[in-house]
């Protein structure tokens, strides 16, 4: 479930999360069609940029996001079912534990970026994977565009 590069909007606010890479393979085969979060902002984000952890520790694909739901884990659990949530209800409710709303973020558009692109490369020398998210800078932007051959 990739699409081409030539046809991939990238517009808007640009966040970069890290994502276990079992949870990227399944990203991009479609198995997996929502990502979930403990916190998530409120200011719309377009566009996210998936980091794989270790052991691969490349930035893998780009995504752009389809919507956001935020629900207690009952309902994100239903939600899942319905839409492909690619992680069991066990592994759901403890990734949520102690939080009575958590999100799903719906996944749109994907971008495989192959065999993955040092992330030092585009975000910087001082590179550190974030813990939940971080917004991309305009220069981070552009050159994530330039990855994927999007013109401004």
């Amino acid at each position: 479930m990739t699409s081409s590069k030539t046809s991939f909007a990238f517009e808007g606010d640009v966040a970069l999360i890290s994502v276990h890479p079992v949870h990227v393979k399944k990203i991009m085969s479609g198995e997996k069609n929502l990502e979930f979060r403990r916190v998530w902002p409120t200011r719309a984000i377009e566009t996210l940029v998936v980091y794989s952890t270790h052991p691969e520790q490349r930035l893998a694909a780009v995504v752009q996001v389809a919507g956001v739901v935020r629900a207690s884990k009952t309902a994100l659990w239903q939600v899942a079912t319905v839409e492909g949530g690619g992680i069991t209800r066990q592994a759901l409710s403890d990734y949520l534990e102690g939080k009575k709303l958590g999100v799903a973020i719906r996944l749109g558009k994907r971008v495989n970026l192959g065999a993955g692109v040092l992330p030092t490369k585009v975000l910087g020398a001082s590179f550190r994977p974030p813990q939940s998210f971080r917004y991309l800078s305009n220069i981070e932007k552009a050159k994530v565009r330039a990855l994927l051959g999007v013109a401004r």
